[in-house]
Parts: structure tokens; C-alpha cells; sequence
């Protein structure tokens, strides 16, 4: 892995990244709210797929509180 300047340090670069997962899980989630009526048959899978998302995005946000308070 390549060296990665950061002003806070390695914890800052880990709480970033996590952060940014985060963000990408809400924004799957709100896609996927959206297009839920359009899918048919696939609905169940896709609503499956989002409380996943859902779950994932809470659990990163403390994992990253909790990486911040140490």
C-alpha cells in the first residue's frame, strides 16, 4: 500500500475512509428506495439488499465515533 499524507494521521485517514463508505451506502440505499417500485419481481431482493446497506452504514458510523473518541 502506498504511503498517504494526512493531516490527522493514520486514524484521520482510517475515519475518512470509513466515512466515505458510509456515504456511499446511504446514497445505495436512497437509490434503492427510489427504484423499488420499478424493479417487479426483484423488490424483495433489492429491499433485502438495502436494509444490508442500511445496517452496514450505522455500523461503520459508530465504528468511525468510536475511532474518533480514542
Amino acid at each position: 500500500m502506498a504511503g498517504y499524507d494526512n493531516a490527522d494521521g493514520p486514524a484521520g485517514l482510517v475515519i475518512r475512509l470509513i466515512d466515505t463508505a458510509v456515504k456511499a451506502l446511504d446514497e445505495m440505499s436512497d437509490a434503492a428506495g427510489e427504484i423499488a417500485p420499478d424493479v417487479g419481481t426483484l423488490t424483495d431482493t433489492l429491499v433485502a439488499a438495502q436494509r444490508i446497506a442500511d445496517r452496514a452504514s450505522q455500523d461503520l458510523q459508530r465504528l468511525s465515533q468510536k475511532l474518533a473518541a480514542q
